[in-house]
């Protein structure tokens, strides 16, 4: 099986044609993960909702669209074209966001008997973190479970857009890793994790007195890249989007010619 080279997250899956495909891999290699630690008292399942999305906002995401702005030429009739009246070019051109759907994959853990909702696991996409109708939506979501008796794991392996709110100081991180469990709140348990970091194993919370099961986020990321064969998908000889920070790119080109990485997931060994 190919395996990304990067030691935890891989950004190169940040890029916006490859994340929705991962992020719903993801989450369901995480619910068959729990599964057999759930049963037979709890459950894991895909919750799917669909959202518009309208915006485009970085380079990488405009790539098949037009640019945001187009300065038009002069508009000047062709020598020797003779007409009582010309045709005035538009000053500009712009770009009108077009409705995209959006398919959001959750994991929620429920009682087998009685289907109570006990613990949802969210990993963010591009719609909930750019600023927008998205996130405000996310973040009405976000704070119903967080004033409800429901445990909240939430996933962040996306570097750009802000994060999502949280009281206190946060170090320098390239990832975040949110675990709030109802009964400690407001108080949770956040990861800052950096990518040069491997995944943490997290601790998932259910009903009292059942302890946390382990959910293994980097076995599951290895997972996904491996039945998806995104080894074959990714050039490694071109910058992920985002582009990464100079020492992180400086890193990142060392890792990759120590694995003898050529070009689309190609190894010299």
């Amino acid at each position: 099986m190919s395996c990304s080279p990067f030691p935890g997250m891989d950004p190169y899956l940040e890029s916006p044609n490859l994340w929705p495909d991962a992020h719903n891999r993801l989450a369901n290699i995480c619910a068959e993960q729990l599964a057999p630690l759930l049963a037979p008292k709890y459950i894991a399942e895909l919750n799917t909702q669909i959202v518009i999305d309208r915006v485009w906002d970085g380079p990488a995401e405009r790539k098949a669209a037009l640019p945001d702005v187009a300065v038009t030429s002069s508009g000047q009739m062709p020598s020797g074209t003779a007409s009582t009246s010309t045709l005035a070019p538009p000053p500009i051109r712009l770009r009108i966001p077009m409705p995209v759907p959006v398919r959001l994959v959750s994991v929620y853990i429920r009682l087998r008997e009685g289907e109570q909702l006990v613990t949802v696991m969210e990993m963010l996409s591009p719609v909930n973190k750019r600023p927008g109708e998205g996130r405000q939506a996310y973040l009405d979501k976000r704070a119903a479970l967080l004033e409800s008796s429901v445990h909240l794991v939430e996933i962040d392996l996306l570097r750009q857009w802000p994060r999502m709110p949280l009281e206190g100081t946060l170090p320098p991180a390239d990832y975040v890793i949110v675990v709030s469990k109802a009964s400690e709140r407001p108080v949770c348990d956040v990861w800052p994790v950096e990518l040069r970091q491997p995944l943490p194993v997290l601790p998932i919370p259910l009903l009292p007195p059942d302890p946390d099961i382990p959910l293994d986020l980097g076995q599951a990321l290895r997972t996904a890249y491996a039945r998806a064969r995104y080894d074959l998908r990714i050039d490694y000889t071109q910058p992920p989007a985002p582009a990464l920070l100079p020492e992180d790119t400086a890193w990142a080109t060392a890792l990759l010619a120590q694995a003898g990485i050529v070009s689309n997931g190609e190894r010299t060994s």
